[in-house]
């Protein structure tokens, strides 16, 4: 059987896809869309940096400049964001398949196929930081679809309000399609892929947190 990799039948339809994907012999069409993944996540990165999203890491290195070297250090930040992007869509898509991989019997390209399938929601999250920051001068970690809101009353450290902020609908969605997936793909208990699925998740959020927390001013 041919499994043909269709990104929006893998978001609304996933049982369909993951049962399809199973049976599957051969999987057509997957380095063409890992090929766009890439090229859209470069690109969403490369517009963030084009409307300023975080600049205020290297904000100092803009004081005292020429409109000429603003401009200069300007398009390099932008390059900076596009190649970001690309590093960005190779960890979710391998790093993930990669971790569950080691945990079941399935193979790798097929795992590979559910990250191409999920790619997508947290992209979507990337774009609503943009019209967040845009429209609302909000950050990511204070989006009204994360907790990160919620976080900021409780805690008065920092550090949890970006750990929670990194938890939002999207990550939810994602997770339960790749529930979805595991449930289908592998003979693994719910449990043991509900725990496989959080562990990736927290390990993510737990350095995405740290890197926010980091002060890199003090290094420039």
């Amino acid at each position: 059987m041919i499994y043909q990799t269709k990104i929006f039948t893998g978001l609304f339809r996933p049982l369909r896809s993951f049962f399809q994907l199973e049976k599957a012999e051969t999987i057509y069409g997957l380095r063409r869309r890992i090929t766009f993944l890439f090229i859209v996540s470069a690109i969403v990165f490369m517009i963030s940096g084009w409307f300023g999203l975080g600049t205020h890491v290297i904000s100092p290195l803009f004081s005292g400049n020429t409109e000429a070297q603003y401009e200069g250090l300007k398009s390099f930040f932008i390059v900076g964001r596009f190649l970001l992007g690309l590093f960005y869509a190779g960890v979710i898509l391998y790093f993930p398949a990669l971790w569950f991989w080691m945990m079941t019997d399935t193979y790798y390209s097929k795992l590979v196929v559910m990250q191409v399938l999920v790619l997508p929601i947290l992209l979507l999250e990337q774009v609503s930081f943009i019209l967040l920051a845009i429209g609302l001068d909000l950050p990511w970690y204070s989006s009204p679809l994360s907790l990160g809101i919620i976080a900021q009353y409780i805690f008065s450290h920092t550090y949890f309000s970006f750990l929670f902020g990194c938890i939002s609908i999207f990550k939810v969605w994602m997770m339960v399609i790749q529930f979805k997936g595991l449930r289908t793909l592998t003979a693994k208990s719910p449990v043991a892929i509900i725990s496989m699925i959080i562990s990736i998740h927290l390990i993510f959020w737990v350095i995405t947190a740290f890197f926010a927390y980091i002060n890199f001013q003090i290094f420039l």
